[in-house]
């Protein structure tokens, strides 16, 4: 789980893809007659999508991860409808439910393809307010074009290389055991279980929440005792938070992302901290004064990794152009009508660059120029490794634009997200047509449920985002959000060089830039078990670090918890912690909006 790659478990699960049981056909092969594209499974995947939109918004600001949702949508969606089949005698189907997480996976990507955790929060810290309207309207017309680059990319990706998209593969797995036609007791027992838990979870997290942030019953976090460096640990925010969400994502990540944010906080808030405040460069130990300084070595790792991950990756711009090639030939299988909504979603994209951003024509026409290529590039990535480099392409483009457009912090920003916005999409959705490839599903009706998901996430989307900024702020202690750092950052020195920085920043910067690299290099080799992720580390440098305590603590039990009793663990750790990340985005939420109708009122 990541701001670029797909659902943790989709790795593990790639090997034994072959050998599940697929009543509709694990092979591409054409599926037996059955419902696929009815009310139930779009609505219902609306409104999962809904969730994992709010979700993703919610967990993306506070620690810059966010999850395809494909695998929780496919769980809901049997767990919800599967009953109601049986009961009206209409069988749910497996079409059915990948039409459901399809759709899901639309919605739920479109907080990152609209660019609110990444571009428009930089936007704000820089000091440039963009309109609701445009935010929605920017959302939905890069999430078409991503969408529908995703499907000129299938016939090439998906079925003439068969690439493994590991995530498409565990997703098609998991529906056809669920739509198994004999499933054991113990399958039965485990399938209501998994549904208790994720309701008790969710219930549980949004209790706490509630007291934590409605009443004030329960604090953020529970405090360190000591000092490191002469500065209470207290007042740099060291401690355990008490977050069902952090606790959560501990466990989905596992303890290596977990290990490598926690010594990347101990460098930044223990280590650095007490340098800056002792050296009188930081004036005052707080989260806000430290974070203005700590945050560029911290981007420093993170774009020094996607310099050389995106380096490592030279044979996919080769790859991509080839694809281009090919899709040029064949025009990809695309129906007829999508052909008319690509010309409409580039036209409007121009139009929108220019009266939203102040990006004129030109600029937008080599930005969209831009866009095709690199999205191939992070729609290869997620083929063969299950990485969509959304992020990485988007500084990428940030870069371009600071020679084409020097001085201007915010089109720079806007640039980027244009890439970005697009290639988040591209990438989810090929997850989703490698599960319906395996499943036999219809590309045509996977992409119209993709475009209408892409319209309603950026109806969902943007409202939520609006109420949670307006309510907590975004680059503060509660909503801290990495990515619009490692954003603004880029912009920054992309337009104006190290010159502008805090004293000694830049050299930080330099420093944290050439260990995120050699780290990611050497990741490569036998020593890569031992090398913490450098991304993870640059995460922990810009979020206070009771978070990076907390994912620790939740994925410490979570580890603790496979060693005594795997089995239960693994069936019923993902309903869990899925659970308690909704159920404390959408009381974050509620409070949030409870907090504007006090206000206004």
């Amino acid at each position: 789980m990541s701001a670029s790659s797909g659902h943790p478990a989709a790795a593990s699960q790639v090997a034994a893809a072959p050998e599940v049981p697929a009543p509709v056909g694990l092979t591409g092969a054409v599926a037996p007659e059955g419902l696929e594209w009815t009310v139930r499974s779009l609505g219902m995947g609306l409104l999962i999508g809904a969730l994992l939109a709010i979700t993703n918004l919610y967990m993306g600001l506070k620690t810059g991860l966010w999850d395809s949702g494909s695998i929780t949508a496919a769980v809901l969606g049997f767990s919800a409808l599967a009953p109601y089949g049986r009961r009206r005698g209409v069988p749910y189907t497996p079409l059915e439910n990948n039409l459901t997480q399809t759709t899901a996976a639309a919605v739920g990507a479109t907080p990152a393809s609209a660019g609110l955790l990444a571009a428009i929060p930089a936007l704000t810290l820089l000091g440039s307010v963009v309109p609701g309207w445009g935010i929605a309207a920017w959302g939905l017309v890069l999430g078409a074009v991503g969408v529908l680059v995703a499907s000129l990319l299938r016939r090439r990706l998906v079925e003439q290389e068969a690439l493994p998209f590991p995530t498409g593969i565990a997703t098609a797995e998991l529906i056809s055991t669920l739509h198994a036609a004999t499933p054991s007791d113990e399958a039965r027992d485990t399938r209501a279980g998994r549904g208790r838990t994720l309701v008790v979870s969710g219930v549980v997290a949004m209790a706490i929440t509630w007291m934590r942030d409605a009443r004030a019953w329960l604090p953020g976090m529970v405090a360190l005792p000591g000092r490191v460096g002469g500065v209470p640990l207290e007042s740099v925010m060291w401690g355990v938070g008490l977050s069902p969400m952090l606790l959560s994502v501990g466990m989905m990540t596992g303890l290596p992302l977990a290990l490598s944010m926690l010594l990347g906080a101990a460098l930044a808030w223990g280590v650095l901290a007490s340098w800056l405040v002792g050296t009188g460069l930081v004036s005052g130990a707080g989260f806000e004064p430290l974070s203005s300084w700590l945050m560029w070595p911290g981007v420093g790792l993170m774009v020094g990794g996607a310099v050389a991950s995106l380096a490592a990756q030279a044979r996919d711009f080769l790859g991509a152009a080839k694809d281009l090639r090919s899709v040029g030939v064949s025009r990809g299988g695309l129906p007829r009508w999508s052909l008319g909504v690509a010309a409409v979603a580039c036209v409007l994209a121009v139009v929108l660059g220019g009266v939203v951003f102040g990006l004129g024509v030109p600029s937008m026409l080599l930005a969209l120029a831009l866009l095709v290529p690199l999205c191939a590039v992070c729609a290869r990535g997620a083929g063969q490794a299950d990485v969509s480099p959304v992020g990485q392409v988007g500084n990428l483009t940030q870069v371009v634009f600071g020679g084409v457009r020097p001085g201007e912090l915010a089109p720079n920003v806007a640039a980027g997200s244009v890439v970005a916005g697009a290639a988040a999409q591209t990438g989810v959705s090929l997850w989703s047509l490698k599960a319906g490839h395996l499943l036999g599903a219809s590309a045509s009706r996977q992409l119209a449920a993709q475009l209408v998901g892409v319209a309603v996430g950026a109806v969902v989307a943007v409202p939520a985002y609006l109420l949670l900024v307006n309510a907590y702020g975004v680059g503060t202690a509660v909503l801290p959000a990495p990515s619009a750092a490692q954003f603004r950052a880029v912009a920054e020195v992309s337009v104006r060089g190290l010159a502008g920085l805090p004293p000694y920043a830049g050299q930080a910067a330099l420093v944290g830039f050439a260990v995120g690299a050699l780290s990611t290099l050497a990741a490569k080799s036998r020593a890569a078990r031992w090398l913490p992720s450098p991304v993870a580390m640059g995460i922990g440098f810009i979020t206070p670090p009771y978070f990076a305590v907390t994912l620790c603590v939740g994925a410490g039990l979570a580890a603790l918890a496979r060693r005594w009793a795997p089995k239960t663990t693994d069936a019923h750790v993902p309903s869990l912690s899925s659970g308690a990340l909704v159920g404390e985005s959408l009381m974050g939420l509620i409070v949030a909006a409870t907090a504007a109708l006090s206000k206004s009122a």
